[in-house]
C-alpha cells in the first residue's frame, strides 16, 4: 500500500498509525510520542531503535531495507522535505518489494506575519472602508 500526504513536523503524530516505523530524512525534529519506532543509520546499516533519529540517505543503505523490514512493522513511514530525491528513491524500493509505506513531505509552516506584509495591509484596509465595513 503506497500512500502520500503533507504534514508538519509538529503534527506528523496525526498521520501515524500503531506499529509505524519512521525514516525521517529530513533535518528536523519530529513531534512523536515515547516508543515511536524510528529507523536509523550506522555506517551502511539501517536498524530499528525507539530513540528519534535523522538519516542522511545514501545509497549502500537500500541493501539493508530487507533486514529491517518484517521486524513488527506494520508500515515504514518516509518523511521527507519537497523535492527531496532520496524520498522518491527509498519510496520506489519499498513499492518494489511491495512493503506497506507512507510517504510524508513535511510543509513549512508559516508564520502570521509572512501572510500580509505592512502595504498588504493598508490596502486591505482601505478597501474595507471603502465598501463601509470600517
Amino acid at each position: 500500500m503506497t500512500t502520500e500526504c503533507s504534514s508538519t513536523a509538529n503534527s506528523i503524530t496525526e498521520v501515524l498509525l500503531a506499529g509505524d516505523t519512521i525514516l525521517n530524512l529530513t533535518q528536523q525534529p519530529l513531534n512523536t510520542i515515547a516508543g515511536t519506532q524510528f529507523l536509523c543509520a550506522e555506517g551502511d546499516q539501517l536498524r530499528c531503535s525507539h530513540t528519534p533519529s535523522m538519516v542522511q540517505w545514501k545509497y549502500p543503505l537500500a541493501f539493508s531495507l530487507s533486514t529491517v523490514l518484517n521486524k513488527g512493522m506494520a508500515r515504514i513511514v518516509v518523511v521527507s522535505d519537497e523535492n527531496c530525491s532520496d524520498a522518491d528513491f527509498v519510496v520506489r524500493e519499498l513499492a518494489a518489494r511491495h512493503v506497506s509505506h507512507l510517504h510524508c513531505t513535511l510543509v513549512c509552516a508559516c508564520d502570521a506575519d509572512d501572510f500580509m506584509d505592512e502595504q498588504d495591509t493598508e490596502a486591505v484596509t482601505e478597501r474595507l472602508r471603502r465598501l463601509g465595513y470600517i
